[in-house]
């Protein structure tokens, strides 16, 4: 069994232990130009795929089958010193990077068995499929016990970099069995970071050489790690927080030999240097855990993570600079998220620099979150780098390419500045057309036309981010209402870039109250700016009218053996400041009956009943003189008031008209009222 490995590099691992599903799918994996191999000769034992950034190798076992190495080919396009680089040691038979996964507290080791350090101590998994090409991916899957697991690598873009140097390795986690199991997962990174063994990692502020745990908020968005900033090697990068990505619980870093001894968990060595346990060899180590969770039968999870190249723009000098940040961000007016800008200063002259200071100058649109944009470092002896980190925000002032620069100055040595463009993408920029008729005309017949009405409204997107959970709710006044009674709020997912999307309404007036009515529509998406619109209608007023409910209605003579009772309702459509009105009602004696007459709202007030109130005076064939005043109470407005209600019994088939006669009378506020009457009829089968 071998228990080392080579001393003449340093190694870095990282260990990922992800349970927390993520929005990055291996089916999400970005395209690049991809070009496959398997090489025949027999000392590399790997399947691979490329781009003209970096390579992936996946080991095609069967022994280490599934672990996994990454190597530059063209690295960061503006140097040439790191192409053909190795960013995870093991390019020709990969088995120093290993994953773990846990299931129930047991640790598994993805692929095939091992006689090798790196996870000797624990159980592999049983190979479904060894490691395959698909498409721009290399797959594998493997099962521990009852749970599935399918491992994917390919290539997506660094947030530091806006280009596909980094390597997407992907886990899809599912339950096959019938009970619940608690399930992490680990993987190994082992990383080689430069030449200098002594290198040590930078995570936000800290420059890391000893064991070392970041937990929870003090987690950066990544780390990464280089050599020198005067004449880099290679800068590589791992990213711990960045779009549909989920942040670890904690980073444990600590020598390569206690991972591969230990395939989960161990006693932190907090601490002591990074040699690698048993050996005499440095060989740092970073651990990246999130803690096992439940995984009910049949449901999966799915895990990513970034490692590659790192994007830092560098300027060497007496006081080298690096200065690095995400390449690409997004404004949002209602979630504005601060991310990490980190200077690196080494000082690379051969004198102490005295009274050392960096200072970062924000382009228009970027601003401090916190502190202050200066930061005294004092001295700094030669060979020494140190790091500091900032928290910006964009403030939607300009968006586009802006500019960051740090600037290093000392009391000795020449001042020294580096520039880095940021790409800010404008937030979701929402136009919105709303259209409604300017007008309503009336019939001959005393109705609204066109009712219902179309409104309707395009809402298109200008920004450069697509607008997620739009909604377009539509404001409608006293007079107008949906039509159905259905709702004014519109909803869909999301607009892209370019993109545009319709809604319709159909809107009804009711005719109280009238005159210029306002629509006013709110539309919003999760990071745009919120926008209202509104056009007016012009109502017209109607005729008031008298309608005897319902205006026609066939009915039998008998209902299950027993005389049958028809309600008759009055009704005055619009209402506007009535006050009172007497009526009088005509029917066919012969074919109806009346019983009893109650009012309507016209004369009761907040639940009281208003006087006068008169049921009228019952005559052969008519009642006459049905009303009252609404004495003490304020004149009532509404699209329709019920003045009263007379129960008619069904004596014998027939038809008679339910009819208002010529001395109807009805009062408003500012008078008699001029209406029109709808007489009902009835026929009796």
């Amino acid at each position: 069994m071998e228990h080392g490995k080579p001393t003449l590099r340093l190694c870095c691992v990282i260990a990922l232990m992800v349970v927390s599903t993520i929005g990055v799918t291996p089916g999400a994996i970005a395209s690049g130009q991809v070009a496959a191999e398997r090489a025949n000769a027999p000392q590399d034992n790997a399947v691979a795929i490329e781009n003209e950034f970096i390579r992936i190798r996946v080991n095609s076992g069967p022994q280490e089958a599934g672990r996994f190495a990454v190597d530059t080919t063209g690295g960061d396009p503006s140097r040439s010193a790191d192409n053909q680089r190795v960013l995870i040691y093991g390019s020709r038979e990969p088995w120093t990077s290993y994953t773990t996964i846990v299931v129930d507290g047991r640790p598994w080791i993805f692929g095939g068995e091992t006689q090798r350090r790196a996870g000797f101590s624990a159980s592999a998994t049983k190979v479904l499929v060894h490691p395959q090409i698909r498409g721009d991916r290399i797959v594998a899957v493997a099962l521990a016990g009852d749970v599935e697991i399918t491992q994917q690598l390919g290539f997506a873009r660094s947030p530091t970099t806006r280009v596909k140097d980094a390597a997407l390795i992907g886990y899809t986690i599912t339950n096959r069995g019938s009970t619940e199991h608690t399930v992490g997962l680990r993987i190994v990174l082992d990383t080689m970071l430069g030449s200098n063994d002594g290198a040590p990692l930078r995570a936000g502020g800290h420059a890391i050489s000893t064991a070392t745990q970041l937990i929870g908020g003090a987690i950066p968005e990544y780390w990464q790690a280089f050599d020198s900033l005067a004449d880099p090697a290679v800068i590589s990068q791992g990213t711990l927080r960045a779009r549909d990505l989920t942040p670890p619980d904690r980073i444990e870093m600590v020598d390569w030999g206690t991972l591969a001894d230990n395939p989960w968990t161990f006693a932190f060595p907090a601490g002591s240097d990074f040699t690698r346990r048993g050996e005499a060899a440095r060989d740092t180590a970073v651990a990246l855990y999130w803690e096992p969770s439940p995984l009910a039968p049949g449901q999966s999870r799915t895990y990513s993570t970034l490692y590659g190249v790192g994007g830092v723009s560098l300027s060497p000098a007496a006081l080298s600079l690096g200065l690095t940040a995400p390449a690409e961000v997004d404004f949002q007016y209602d979630d504005q998220q601060p991310f990490s800008v980190v200077a690196y200063i080494e000082n690379s002259g051969g004198f102490e620099s005295r009274g050392t200071r960096l200072k970062l100058t924000l382009s228009e649109g970027l601003a401090l979150a916190e502190g202050a944009s200066t930061v005294r470092l004092g001295s700094l002896q030669p060979g020494q780098t140190t790091q500091v980190v900032w928290r910006v925000l964009t403030t939607g002032k300009a968006t586009g390419t802006l500019q960051i620069t740090a600037t290093a100055t000392s009391d000795n040595l020449e001042t020294n500045r580096v520039s880095r463009d940021i790409l800010v993408n404008s937030p979701p920029q929402l136009a919105v057309d709303l259209i409604a008729p300017d007008a309503l005309s009336v019939t001959s017949e005393n109705r609204y036309t066109p009712n219902p009405f179309r409104v309707r409204t395009t809402v298109s997107n200008f920004g450069a981010q697509s607008g997620k959970n739009l909604v377009a709710m539509l404001d409608l006044p006293d007079g107008l209402v949906p039509d159905g009674g259905t709702s004014t709020t519109r909803v869909t997912d999301r607009i892209e870039p370019d993109g545009s999307v319709d809604f319709t309404w159909d809107v009804r007036a009711i005719g109280m109250p009238t005159g210029s009515l306002p629509i006013i529509l709110h539309v919003t998406a999760a990071g745009a700016k919120p926008i209202k619109r509104r056009v007016s209608v012009n109502v017209p007023d109607l005729v008031p009218e008298l309608r005897v409910h319902p205006v026609s209605q066939t009915v039998p003579a008998l209902t299950d053996g027993r005389p049958t009772l028809v309600p008759i309702s009055v009704k005055l459509v619009p209402a506007r400041n009535f006050t009172g009105a007497t009526l009088s009602l005509a029917y066919d004696p012969t074919v109806l009956e009346p019983l009893y007459i109650s009012r309507g709202e016209g004369f009761v007030d907040g639940g009281r009943l208003l006087s006068p109130w008169s049921e009228g005076r019952s005559l052969p064939g008519s009642i006459a003189n049905i009303g009252g005043q609404r004495s003490g109470a304020p004149a009532l407005s509404a699209a329709e008031a019920s003045l009263f209600t007379v129960v008619f019994m069904v004596k014998k088939p027939g038809k008679t008209e339910i009819a208002l006669d010529d001395s109807a009378a009805v009062q408003a506020a500012e008078g008699a009222v001029e209406f029109r009457t709808v007489n009902g009829r009835i026929t009796v089968e």
